[in-house]
C-alpha cells in the first residue's frame, strides 16, 4: 500500500469518526434543550399570559391601567397629570363594567366627570371604584364601595336617572330595629343610593324622581315574599324610599348602611 492509499484510508476513517460523534451529539443536544426549557424561570413563561388594559374617557386626562393575568387584576394604577396612584383594592378582581357620567359641578363651563368602574371576583364579591374629576381647580377624587349581586341586578326594569347621577346598589338592606340580621345577596333586595359628584367629592344626594321609581319596583318585588323578617325589612326600606321621593332627608339607618370610602384626592395646576 502506497502513501496515497494510506492517506485516503485515514481520511475515510476520520470522517466516519466525525459522523458517529455527530450522531451521538444529537440526543445530547435534545437533552440539553429539554433541560433549558425545564429550568427556564417561571416568570419568563408566565409573562406571556399577562396583558395590559387601559381604560380612559376622551377629553379627560386620567387613565386607569390594569395589568391582568387570567382575567384577574394583578396590578392597577391611576395615571393623572398629578402623577400615578396605585389602586391596590382592585388586585384579585376582574373588570366588569364602566359607566362614565358627564356632569357640571364647579365654576367653569367645562364638563366634569363622574366615572364608575365595577370589579368582582369569582365569588360574586367586589367593589365599585368612583373617579370624580373637576376642571376649574383640576383634581380627581377617588372613592370605593363594596359590590355584591342582589335581586335588583336581576330585574329587567330600567330606572331613569337625571344627568350627573350614578346609581349605587348597596350589598345589603339597612339593619333596621327589630331585625335579627341584615338581608343581603342575590336573593334579597338591598338599599339603592343616588350618588353625585360635588365640589367636595362623591356624595349621596337623594333624587326624588329616582326614589319614586324605586318605590314602585320594590312594592311589586316584595309581594311574593314569605319571610316575615325579610318582609319587615322591605316595608321599612319602602317607607324610606317614599320619604326620599317626597324630598325629605335620609334617616340614620340609611346613612349607616352606606359604606363609601374616600381613598384619595389628587390635584394639579391648569
Amino acid at each position: 500500500m502506497n502513501i496515497t492509499e494510506s492517506a485516503g484510508l485515514l481520511r475515510g476513517w476520520s470522517r466516519k469518526r466525525k459522523f458517529k460523534a455527530a450522531m451521538l451529539a444529537v440526543p445530547l443536544l435534545a437533552v440539553i434543550a429539554a433541560l433549558i426549557l425545564i429550568l427556564m424561570p417561571v416568570a419568563e413563561i408566565d409573562r406571556k399570559k399577562i396583558s395590559i388594559r387601559t381604560l380612559e374617557i376622551p377629553a379627560f386626562p386620567i387613565i386607569v391601567v390594569l395589568e391582568q393575568e387570567g382575567g384577574s387584576v394583578t396590578s392597577a394604577w391611576l395615571r393623572t397629570p398629578a402623577g400615578a396612584r396605585r389602586l391596590d383594592r382592585l388586585e384579585g378582581l376582574s373588570f366588569i363594567s364602566s359607566e362614565p357620567i358627564i356632569t357640571r359641578v364647579d365654576q367653569d363651563s367645562k364638563d366634569d366627570l363622574l366615572w364608575r368602574l365595577s370589579f368582582m371576583n369569582i365569588d360574586g364579591e367586589g367593589l365599585n371604584l368612583w373617579l370624580g374629576m373637576t376642571t376649574w381647580a383640576p383634581r380627581v377624587f377617588i372613592a370605593c364601595a363594596p359590590l355584591n349581586y342582589t335581586r335588583w341586578h336581576a330585574l329587567p326594569a330600567k330606572v331613569e336617572v337625571p344627568k350627573g347621577t350614578s346609581i349605587y346598589i348597596a350589598p345589603a338592606a339597612p339593619l333596621y330595629q327589630n331585625l335579627d340580621k341584615q338581608f343581603r345577596g342575590k336573593d334579597s333586595y338591598s338599599f339603592i343610593y343616588t350618588m353625585m359628584l360635588t365640589p367636595e367629592g362623591l356624595n349621596f344626594v337623594p333624587v326624588p324622581s329616582v326614589y319614586k321609581q324605586l318605590s314602585v319596583l320594590l312594592q311589586a318585588g316584595m309581594r311574593g315574599e314569605s319571610s316575615p323578617q325579610k318582609r319587615l325589612a322591605y316595608v321599612r326600606m319602602l317607607t324610606e324610599f317614599n320619604r326620599l321621593a317626597d324630598g325629605k332627608a335620609p334617616q340614620a339607618d340609611t346613612l349607616l348602611n352606606l359604606q363609601v370610602e374616600r381613598l384619595d384626592t389628587l390635584s394639579w395646576k391648569r
